[in-house]
């Protein structure tokens, strides 16, 4: 804080003092510049320029307004001209002014037949000329016709240029491959343009624009608004005289101390320099001293407004920063996939579930189209949500499904303090696992209702097969013909194929939830293909359990129910008719590998990592609900195990499945 008052104090006290001196010592100066003085040169530095005579400036003839012959007077004209007469002067020298092509001008600068040519140095040029102090910065520019504004590259171009102007060298440094005319002055460059033999021309932006306007081309010519370069200027003498730059260094600095290229470039482009009245103020100090010390004490006090404000729009910053942090942290580390676009559909937020879905960074999805972004979803129906939401400025609900999965997606106006609709937020919400929880509710519900259904059913038909099972009985006491013996003998078999079935029936409609228990796995397959059994000889299915007596599961039976009954229904599908299936068991000490075979259509390849997916069905529409392979995936994955497929299509699909042995001890 001490520091800004003291700065701002001193400037105003500069400030003051400039005030001062500009007003009271302006005529002062005015009297410094009219007495003047040449340069001190050194007394071998006089002797040197004396024995020279008079020297030569040789430089471009037509490169107006910097140098050229004026065909009205035929005098030798330009900025550079001028500010080598005030040079002549400020050295007492004279200075004959020689005005030749420009390629010309070098040559003779070469042979030591001139003595001064200003020009940009090079490393070409240093080879022939020693170089002084710079005079002015100089552009060069590119030209080309102004229905021809695109982008090609220089390359690909034919440019004009003066012969022996540095644009040539620099040109041929920066693209070796160019094309180059070279002609006498950029005027005969230009009409080259003009008549359509080149593509551009280069050369210095003042020479350029000064030859355009003199030839009325302003609207036919274009100079592109990248300059090819900008260098200092500097005065090139012979190898030969090295004394020359000292003295012309000091001339150069004496011109630059009372700002005579200032008041050149004023009268050649048009500058009007305004006149000064030199009135006594010394009546006036006092007031101007007032005046800046109350200015100070204006200054002091905005100074030290503006830095309590500062420290209160920081902590404001930091406050906003801070909210906006906490905001987006919760933004990021909600479970829906969030996006807010603005109004021409493109993103300007995500969260980071988003992202992790999408595979993408941040940075990889801002300001690209909804499009592009949703492609991994429904994207024309999202898009055309945002698109109503933002015609309507009403909230929109909608459920869509992709790959085997469920959403419901969400769109809402934001709009700013004004209530103008500003950005749409999307969220977009997995509802699979409810989907599923539905359909399993109602699969559940109709399942006890089947289970109480073939209980009753069982004891009600119990019944009779036990009037029948007694009655046979008495009969087979009664009569001993053959004939009749042979059909008692039909009747009890089936009797006891009825009893079997309906003790299956009791078992497989008794509700065990969670429990566990030991299952002898062979038994417990063969219950199971019982009850398949018609089914199957109706299809003409053959069907073998390869399982040794006394291989044994702890673990749900409940669960191992819906994982055969699946497979088993599936395999019988996947036959149609005449096939087989194939149940295998082995175990170890740890594990127990099932395996189910049948020789039925397969799965194509493509299709083997979906079939898991909930909802995904490869049987015709009404055929299948699409969830029995995602629940005896879900089945084994719950009983700790692990599944795997198969297939050589139209030939057989295997399924194999792999569950820990469990014990009670060890409960899975």
């Amino acid at each position: 804080m001490n520091k800004r008052i003291f700065y701002s104090a001193l400037i105003i006290l500069m400030v003051a003092i400039s005030m001062y001196f500009s007003i009271i010592g302006y005529a002062d100066v005015i009297t410094d510049l009219k007495n003047h003085k040449n340069p001190i040169l050194t007394f071998e530095e006089q002797r040197w320029l004396k024995e020279q005579g008079s020297l030569i400036y040789a430089a471009d003839n037509n490169a107006p307004p910097l140098r050229f012959v004026d065909a009205a007077d035929n005098q030798y004209k330009g900025v550079v001209v001028d500010y080598i007469n005030l040079l002549s002067l400020e050295l007492g020298v004279n200075i004959e002014l020689h005005p030749l092509l420009w390629q010309d001008a070098l040559k003779s600068l070469e042979e030591g037949k001139s003595d001064i040519c200003d020009m940009f140095r090079s490393k070409e040029r240093s080879k022939h000329f020693l170089f002084t102090n710079p005079i002015y910065n100089l552009r060069a520019v590119l030209v080309v016709n102004s229905n021809h504004r695109g982008t090609s590259s220089l390359e690909s171009m034919v440019l004009a240029t003066q012969k022996g102007d540095y644009v040539n060298e620099y040109l041929i440094n920066t693209y070796p491959d160019i094309k180059i005319i070279q002609v006498d002055n950029v005027c005969s460059a230009l009409d080259l343009l003009l008549d359509g033999k080149v593509d551009a021309v280069a050369g210095d932006e003042p020479v350029v624009l000064y030859q355009i306007k003199n030839k009325n081309a302003e609207s036919t010519l274009h100079i592109k608004e990248t300059p090819l370069y900008e260098e200092e200027v500097v005065f090139a003498v012979p190898k030969s005289k090295p004394q020359l730059v000292t003295i012309i260094n000091k001339g150069i600095a004496a011109l630059n101390d009372t700002n005579q290229l200032e008041r050149i470039q004023q009268k050649w482009f048009g500058i009007s320099a305004p006149i000064v009245q030199l009135p006594d103020y010394s009546t006036r100090i006092k007031y101007i001293l007032v005046i800046a010390g109350f200015l100070m004490m204006i200054v002091v006090g905005m100074v030290t407004w503006n830095y309590f404000l500062k420290q209160e729009v920081e902590r404001r910053t930091k406050e906003l920063l801070d909210s906006k942090h906490d905001l987006q942290i919760t933004f990021d580390g909600m479970t829906e996939y969030i996006a807010v676009t603005d109004l021409d559909l493109k993103i300007v937020n995500i969260n980071k579930s988003f992202l992790d879905c999408l595979g993408y960074s941040q940075s990889q999805v801002l300001n690209r189209h909804c499009r592009e972004i949703f492609q991994h979803f429904n994207s024309v129906n999202i898009e055309n949500m945002i698109a109503d939401t933002i015609a309507s400025g009403e909230n929109l609900e909608e459920e869509i499904t992709n790959m085997g999965n469920y959403y419901v997606v969400r769109t809402y106006p934001l709009k700013d303090t004004r209530g103008s609709m500003k950005n749409i937020l999307i969220v977009i919400q997995n509802i699979t696992k409810e989907k599923i929880s539905e359909k399993q509710i109602l699969q559940a519900n109709k399942m006890a209702a089947i289970g109480q259904l073939a209980a009753g059913m069982g004891h009600e038909i119990r019944n009779p097969l036990g009037i029948i099972r007694n009655h046979s009985y008495i009969l087979r006491a009664l009569y001993e013909e053959e004939k009749i013996v042979r059909s008692l003998d039909y009747i009890d078999a089936s009797v006891e194929r009825a009893s079997r079935i309906i003790d299956n029936l009791l078992e497989f409609s008794r509700l065990t939830g969670d429990d566990k228990r030991w299952i002898y796995l062979k038994d417990f397959i063969a219950k199971i293909l019982e009850l398949e059994h018609k089914t199957l000889m109706k299809l003409n299915i053959e069907y073998s359990v390869e399982c040794s007596e006394n291989i044994r599961l702890y673990s749900n039976i409940e669960s191992l129910k819906h994982i055969l009954i699946n497979l088993i229904s599936n395999a019988v599908d996947a036959i149609g008719e005449n096939g087989s299936i194939r149940i295998t068991v082995s175990s170890n000490e740890e594990r127990i590998s099932l395996s189910v075979e049948d020789t039925g259509k397969g799965i194509p390849e493509d299709q083997l990592e979906k079939i898991f997916n909930p909802f995904y069905s490869t049987k015709d529409p009404g055929k299948g609900t699409g969830l029995g392979l995602y629940i005896v995936y879900n089945e084994v994955e719950k009983l700790n195990g692990h599944i795997s497929v198969t297939s050589i299509p139209y030939e057989k699909t295997v399924f194999e499945i792999s569950l820990p042995t469990g014990s009670k001890e060890n409960v899975i």
